[in-house]
């Protein structure tokens, strides 16, 4: 059972790595190419257009936290983590082994999530001041492509490093509808499918912008308004969720300490290690429930 594992990691690394070097090898060309005639224009890809499934996840997750990685980059780091789980088995031995690279994946997707939601809270934060330079670079007689740069050269991060990434896809010959609508996929922005929609429509059919954006400035921070007031409501709601979820692991991790025998005792047994089991699932499973019922509220929120 063990050869076979490292045969698949063997060839999952194997094929992350072909896909890197191929990777490293468009984004070269696609550099070489940024005079932008029309035939190479409708060759540019978008830093969205990542074909394989569990490097696009990775990718997407990454940018969402605010990190710069090309496509290349995070296949490799993928690859080189693949190499360390055998390593890991083989140290650690299997339950161990099992349990460290879970909670190690389980603790690095948590904060990539904090730090991604505190991102887009903020870029959430500055697009209506962003909008309100774009609509006046556009009252100047600039097209869209324009403003959306203009406008991103005099904001702040994080939402300058967004919008720069933007024009400069723009620039490489991607439609500025298409660009919106993967940035609004992979930041998980509801604000920017908007601007892609009205981008789509103004592509095709023309018309002015501007009142557009100035329905959805008023909307967002009414928005934020309402959210700031309904935060204050369930303070104590969210409060009480945290300890809920809390307790149960302060507790066990206090017996551990203080009497490291009781779980000896426990593990000794297979009826103790599956009741150990089921209770670790189900305070996993309950703490699954109470973050997808906080998490729902922030939807609403939005």
């Amino acid at each position: 059972m063990f050869a076979l594992l490292t045969l698949l990691v063997f060839a999952g690394a194997i094929y992350l790595f072909v896909y890197a070097g191929q990777r490293a090898r468009t984004e070269e060309v696609l550099m070489r190419l940024r005079a932008g005639d029309d035939a190479v224009a409708s060759t540019v890809v978008t830093e969205g257009q990542v074909y394989n499934p569990v490097v696009r996840a990775a990718c997407h997750l990454l940018w969402r936290a605010g990190s710069q990685a090309k496509p290349a980059q995070v296949a490799t780091a993928l690859l080189a983590l693949l190499g360390l789980v055998p390593l890991t088995l083989l140290i650690f031995g299997w339950l161990k082994g099992l349990s460290v690279l879970f909670f190690a994946g389980l603790f690095a997707w948590f904060v990539l999530n904090r730090r991604a939601a505190s991102r887009r809270a903020r870029i959430v934060e500055q697009l209506p001041s962003y909008l309100e330079a774009v609509m006046r670079v556009l009252a100047a007689g600039n097209t869209l492509e324009e403003a959306i740069a203009s406008a991103a050269r005099e904001s702040q991060d994080p939402l300058r490093s967004l919008f720069v990434s933007v024009g400069r896809q723009i620039r490489l010959g991607a439609p500025v509808d298409t660009v919106l609508a993967e940035a609004a996929e992979i930041h998980q922005i509801r604000d920017l499918r908007v601007l892609a929609l009205a981008a789509n429509i103004n592509r095709k059919y023309g018309g002015t912008l501007r009142n557009v954006f100035r329905s959805l400035i008023q909307a967002i921070r009414m928005r934020e308004a309402a959210s700031r007031e309904l935060r204050a409501l369930t303070a104590e709601t969210r409060f009480s969720a945290f300890v809920l979820a809390a307790i149960p692991i302060a507790v066990s991790a206090f017996i551990f300490f203080r009497n490291r025998a009781y779980y000896a005792d426990i593990l000794a047994t297979s009826s103790g290690r599956v009741t150990l089991i089921v209770a670790v699932a189900l305070q996993l499973i309950g703490m699954m429930v109470i973050w997808r019922m906080m998490k729902s509220a922030s939807d609403s929120e939005a």
